[in-house]
């Protein structure tokens, strides 16, 4: 593998990685490609996509040195150090594998794989090769979370004991312009969901032990999984809840949170707030009015504590592509480390898992250890 370039900016010494994208879609127009012309070591050499038009598009559009119609031949033309797969979750094995073989690291985005034998295939290659392996959760590097968690840590709010998350948009996968997305059957817990479990374990400090999932088919002119609630308990006697609905007619929430702790309630919120509210709440004996404001395009953390609630994080515009070049930093820190980890590569493969063990709760309609699923 060649040597990474060298190259002084502002007296500054910055060692870039060459760096691949496999796939040219919408999530690397959004988020990708912007994270990556934000982080100053990343040096994005190429990029393939099997699309023409859109090959093209994108070239013109982010000034891509080099856009090629397959990977292996970018691989082959171009040596990559570091490559980001983008492609549709179909291709993923066989695309990490290709870059993990060819002594490049690999970011992931989510899905991770269609299975557990998939994600054990391309940790082990990981691993014989001695190259990082991440998959692109990157919400926890969004203020929105990344503070909470750090007041958490720091005791601020004393113990986390339950939390619960949801979604309601109507957005079921039949409806979606992606094609792939439109073709799955198990779709909103394995596309998306992901995420929120990320999202949960990042507070609780642990992924969780055991699932109890229902799927209800109530609409029956949809065949994926539109409705998705789920109980799911954690060591130390802890409790989260989920509840996903992608066919809710009323204002979408693109994805809450609310986190009861000892000492407060945090309610977290991302995807756009808008909300101002007089509301009448009792608190110890007293009836007391709130008045409430919030209007920011990213997201926003609140502390609440009976009628007191204060922001504790906001981000004013989207974060999503900004979230990523944060993850793309601290895994080029990763990758200078003398012995490479790969524990973020074990921790996505669980998180796949307890997706699997949710599907598998709502077939056997009961509770499901998350250690009884093995494929």
């Amino acid at each position: 593998m060649p040597a990474p370039r060298e190259w002084c900016l502002r007296e500054t010494r910055f060692i870039m990685i060459r760096t691949a994208i496999f796939g040219l879609g919408k999530v690397v127009e959004h988020i990708q490609l912007p994270a990556c012309h934000a982080v100053d070591e990343i040096q994005v050499v190429a990029a393939c996509e099997l699309v023409a038009e859109r090959r093209e598009y994108m070239k013109r559009h982010f000034n891509l040195p080099a856009v090629y119609e397959d990977a292996v031949t970018l691989v082959e033309a171009e040596k990559p150090e570091l490559v980001i797969v983008a492609t549709p979750p179909d291709s993923h094995k066989q695309l990490a594998l290709l870059a993990l073989n060819s002594g490049a690291h690999v970011l992931c985005e989510k899905p991770f794989m269609r299975s557990l034998a998939e994600a054990d295939e391309v940790i082990s290659a990981a691993e014989r090769q001695n190259r990082l392996l991440a998959v692109n959760n990157q919400y926890r590097y969004m203020a929105t979370y990344r503070e909470p968690q750090e007041r958490l840590v720091a005791g601020d709010y004393g113990h986390l004991f339950f939390l619960q998350c949801w979604q309601q948009m109507f957005h079921p996968a039949a409806t979606d312009a992606t094609k792939w997305r439109a073709e799955l059957k198990q779709s909103t817990l394995f596309e998306f969901g992901s995420h929120a479990l990320d999202l949960m374990s990042y507070f609780f400090g642990a992924l969780p032990i055991a699932v109890n999932a229902v799927m209800p088919r109530s609409l029956p002119e949809y065949d994926s999984d539109v409705l998705v609630q789920m109980t799911l308990h954690f060591p130390g006697d802890r409790l989260a809840t989920l509840a996903f609905n992608r066919v809710s007619r009323a204002p979408e929430r693109y994805l809450e949170m609310r986190l009861d702790c000892e000492k407060a309630s945090l309610r977290l919120s991302l995807g756009g707030v808008a909300r101002a509210s007089l509301n009448m709440n009792r608190y110890d004996n007293r009836v007391r009015p709130t008045i409430r404001f919030s209007y920011v395009k990213g997201g926003e953390a609140r502390a609440e504590i009976g009628t007191q609630s204060r922001v504790i994080a906001k981000e004013p515009q989207s974060a999503f592509a900004s979230a990523t070049a944060a993850h793309l930093r601290d895994l080029l820190t990763a990758i200078r480390q003398p012995t490479i980890s790969h524990e973020r590569a074990y921790h996505a493969r669980e998180i796949l898992r307890t997706i699997f063990a949710g599907y598998e709760s709502n077939r056997r309609r009961t509770t499901v250890n998350v250690s009884e699923i093995t494929a």
